[in-house]
């Protein structure tokens, strides 16, 4: 199952975002969810490639799938770069039934490495229209806590499962 949703932005005139949703992908028991609407907004500092995010978490709960698109109709244009290692707090749960309120981008679950060519070269002008996915991951706010203490790197060598939100925490208190 696949499903489109829009996703409210924090401003009116900020443009679309959107969450796509897919129930059941990579498999069963899993929900893989896409943003559209990052790439939308020019970052000089992206250079000639822009970013969308990617969730995929072993859950039956396709509100996992809204987590990025929010993040994303929240904090576009704000400041964050919406790179590897950034970390991304919320003041409550993202999804009710995980005690996870905070995420780290990385490379994601699904996908190649590089760039896709959204356009394959065929757009209006002839050029690509390159975008990076990134991967999100639910982590706790002590993961979050470490990674702005010691650096996302840090966190990836915990050896935690990263496409499991009901986890306990990697970092011990």
């Amino acid at each position: 199952m696949s499903v489109a949703e829009d996703i409210e932005p924090r401003e009116r005139g900020d443009g679309r975002v959107a969450a796509l949703v897919y129930a059941g992908t990579p498999g069963p028991g899993y929900v893989t969810g896409f943003t559209y609407g990052l790439s939308l907004v020019p970052r000089p500092d992206w250079g000639a490639v822009a970013r969308e995010l990617a969730i995929t978490v072993r859950s039956d709960d396709v509100e996992w799938c809204r987590v990025p698109a929010r993040i994303v109709a929240a904090l576009r244009g704000l400041g964050p770069s919406f790179r590897s290692g950034e970390v991304f707090g919320h003041v409550g749960r993202y999804v009710a039934d995980s005690a996870m309120n905070s995420v780290v981008l990385g490379s994601p679950v699904i996908g190649g490495a590089g760039p896709l060519d959204l356009a394959s070269g065929r757009g209006a002008t002839g050029e690509a229209d390159l975008v990076e996915i990134l991967g999100v991951y639910p982590i706790h706010a002590t993961e979050r806590e470490y990674v702005q203490t010691h650096g996302a790197e840090a966190l990836w060598r915990l050896g935690w499962d990263r496409v499991d939100p009901g986890r306990p925490s990697a970092v011990r208190t």
